[in-house]
């Protein structure tokens, strides 16, 4: 059976910039998009997205409709709908989830925008290989870092909360992230604000106060993220984590190379987990896992 296309709303086909957006937002979030992008370009604007299949350019758009576009996402997000040089953040609900929006003006002064769509909806993980996921579920490590790896858009966050909604059964569990992308009222969810001052590492402080029998931190982005997960490890936790690496064994590299002591990474590193998404004979995606025991 031949898989259907994805049918996009178009800005030429006469639609309001209310309903081309809702429009827009409601099919990126059915098909999985993570990110949507609005860029200048030359005579006009590119809106693409990312998606588990990478990275498609979803529009064109006039100058005056993509600007219009991004004043309704301004007020929706409530920023500041006069100001298009200077980076600004904001949200807006989306049903059961929300949009994270992101602005800033290029070197022409040219506005442009990121949407992170993020639910608080678990979409169910299809894997290729079942049993070696019912494995990991089956195996709730002891004291030390668990490590995530893979693309964007390959899952990982659903993969990371699936395991926590199994090993933290009558446990304590606690995340730290940024942002919260998956509401989970079992849980006490932290949320990194840079703005005020509340980093990673401050709220892994905190959170090692209340004595978490799971401690998640949403993904390994820096140094400073690292040393906080590497010492929240040591010091007797089970921490689940995520991280852009290559391969499941380039984990322990990619820890050093954020300054790491190799000796400490090791002590501390009990599995890392590459996910990746490939095509089935449907035409969807189902995730392939690639997994290293250090211990």
């Amino acid at each position: 059976m031949a898989r259907k296309e994805v049918t996009w709303p178009r800005a030429d086909g006469g639609l309001l910039v209310a309903d081309y957006l809702d429009n827009l937002l409601a099919t990126a979030l059915s098909k999985r998009f993570s990110d949507l992008f609005l860029l200048p370009k030359k005579g006009g604007y590119q809106l693409s997205g990312q998606g588990p299949a990478g990275l498609v350019v979803i529009d064109w758009l006039a100058e005056n409709f993509a600007q219009s576009l991004m004043a309704l996402l301004k007020y929706r997000a409530r920023m500041d709908l006069a100001e298009n040089r200077r980076p600004q953040l904001g949200r807006f609900a989306l049903g059961a989830a929300f949009v994270r929006v992101s602005a800033v003006g290029d070197f022409l002064n040219r506005a442009s925008m990121a949407l992170r769509i993020i639910g608080n909806q678990l979409i169910e993980q299809r894997f290729q290989e079942k049993t070696e996921w019912q494995r990991l579920l089956d195996q709730r490590p002891p004291a030390g870092l668990f490590v995530l790896a893979g693309p964007i858009g390959s899952g990982k966050t659903t993969s990371l909360y699936a395991l926590l909604n199994v090993w933290g059964r009558g446990r304590l569990v606690l995340t730290v992230e940024d942002p919260v992308e998956v509401v989970q009222p079992t849980f006490l969810q932290l949320q990194v604000n840079e703005g005020a001052g509340v980093s990673y590492e401050e709220l892994v402080k905190v959170a090692l106060r209340h004595r978490p029998d799971i401690l998640a931190i949403g993904e390994i982005r820096d140094g400073q993220t690292a040393k906080a997960a590497l010492q929240a490890a040591l010091s007797g936790h089970l921490v689940l984590t995520t991280i852009h690496a290559n391969s499941a064994r380039q984990v322990l590299h990619r820890l050093v190379d954020l300054g790491l002591s190799e000796a400490l990474v090791r002590e501390a590193l009990l599995t890392s987990v590459y996910q990746r998404l490939e095509r089935d004979s449907a035409g969807g995606f189902r995730a392939t896992l690639e997994r290293v025991d250090w211990q």
